[in-house]
Parts: C-alpha cells; structure tokens; sequence
C-alpha cells in the first residue's frame, strides 16, 4: 500500500482553509429607528427550555412586547401571522411552527377570531400563560403611565371590529365542514340492500 506523499501547493492550501467562507461579507443594513418600544420582563424559563429554537424565542419575546404595548391589561393580544411575518422576517410557515412549538412548552395558548360579518378568520386570540412571566408579575403587568379616567379607545369605530375567538380545533373543523359535503355530495347514491 501507497502513502500519499505529495504535499499541496499553497493555492490548495489556501482554498482548502476558505472554501467554507462567504466570498463576500453580507450587506449591512440600516438599524431600525429607535421607537421607544421594549420587551417586558420575562421569566429566564423560556430562555432555558431546552425544547425551545432560538427562533421561538424571539417570536415569543415579539409577542410579549405587542401585547406589553396594546394589551397589558388581559395579556391576550389579537394579532396576525401576517404580522409576525413582517416582525420576524421568516416565511408563514416558520411562524406557524414557531406559534404550535410554544403552545405545546405551554406558553401560550392559541385561538382563531371569526369575522361577526363574514365568518372568515379575522387573526389570532394568543393568550399569554403564566409560565412566561416572572413571579413578581405573574398577577399583572406595572399600571400604565396615563392620565387617570383618560379614554383608551376611540368610540368611533366601537361597532367595526367584534371578532368572536374560537379554539384552533373547532376552527379546523369548521373549514373540513366543506370539503366533507363537497366528497358526500360526488360520492354516487348507496343501492338498496336486496330483500331477504
């Protein structure tokens, strides 16, 4: 048996050091603008779980700092994948996987909302669960710092969005609903049984 003897040029060398490496660094982007918006206090659980991705983390601390903002009160935000697209920057389907991986840690808990007017999905009721917070703030977030007997909302467009929350099974099985009817309705009629 042969031992291979012969040593590699430097240019081999070289190329065999940096072929892992990008050919060039990306781009850098510009920061965003700095919003005043931050991330509430969250209980170093959800950085510790093992059966957490980085990337649901960062989608959990995305929806705890929406919430923090629009729905401190009932920690229950409405909100969209649409909208965790754009925040996050991943595909829907990632954001989907991230949304069924901390409902399944127990973070979370996920609804459907139905339009009052179409019966179509409006978004999603994410109920913030208490493993994600802090003993000091498991009852309740700090008060807001507004003018006591200020109006939150505007009455304006009180009547425009009622949307009811509906469980996530429910949901799913509102949608086979019809394509069951649909098969039922292609499926030829059952002959008679013969007469004994």
């Amino acid at each position: 048996m042969r031992l291979n003897t012969h040593t590699p040029n430097p240019r081999t060398m070289r190329s065999l050091r940096a072929c892992h490496l990008p050919a060039e660094p990306p781009p850098y982007r510009k920061p965003p603008s700095d919003t005043g918006a931050y991330v509430p206090e969250l209980s170093a659980r959800l950085e510790n779980d093992p059966n957490l991705t980085d990337g649901a983390r960062r989608c959990m601390r995305k929806i705890a700092e929406y919430a923090y903002i629009r729905h401190r009160e009932n920690r229950r935000p409405e909100i969209t994948v649409t909208y965790l697209v754009k925040a996050l920057r991943r595909c829907r389907r990632t954001v989907q996987y991230y949304l069924r991986v901390l409902e399944r840690a127990g973070y979370i808990s996920v609804g459907v909302l139905t339009s009052a007017r179409t019966g179509l999905c409006a978004g999603l009721l994410i109920e913030l669960l208490s493993p994600l917070f802090p003993r000091h703030h498991q009852a309740a977030w700090p008060a807001r710092a507004a003018k006591p007997g200020a109006q939150f909302f505007s009455l304006t467009h009180r009547f425009r969005y009622k949307n009811a929350p509906i469980p996530v099974r429910v949901w799913a099985l509102r949608c086979m609903d019809g394509i069951f009817e649909r098969l039922m309705s292609c499926l030829p009629p059952l002959e008679p049984l013969p007469a004994a």
